[in-house]
């Protein structure tokens, strides 16, 4: 069965500007895959409803909703972050929160990279 586009009544698909947190969801058309944008635009069998907005993405992403739509796994999920930062969106203030329980880093994983103490001596100049 051919993937069909999905859109809102009304709107126009997509448009040619910069995508910002007040487009509609139908501009991330531009940096998402259909089998990614079809399933996030209906929000299947979701507990809330559908994404009108970017923002209301970014707003799903953030909380980790994302999942909680039929058809999204990790590989959807990540592309749809991925779509996101390609379409010039700062998500560093909507960072995915880390679940309750739950260590922000996975055990057994490298510690951040701290700086150096000091700066590195400048090598002697001739």
């Amino acid at each position: 069965m051919a993937e069909l586009l999905l859109t809102a009544p009304g709107s126009r698909v997509p448009h040619h500007g910069p995508v910002t947190p007040d487009c509609p969801v139908e501009c991330l058309l531009t940096v998402l895959s259909l089998k990614s944008f079809n399933p996030l635009a209906r929000a299947c069998d979701a507990p809330f409803g559908e994404p009108r907005i970017v923002g209301d993405v970014v707003d799903l992403y953030a909380r980790r909703q994302l999942r909680e739509i039929r058809g999204l796994g990790p590989r959807r999920v990540s592309e749809i972050e991925a779509a996101l930062v390609l379409a010039g969106l700062n998500l560093a203030g909507h960072q995915q929160r880390p679940r309750a329980g739950r260590p922000a880093t996975r055990p057994g994983a490298p510690p951040e990279a701290q700086p150096p103490e000091e700066p590195c001596p400048q090598e002697p100049q001739p």
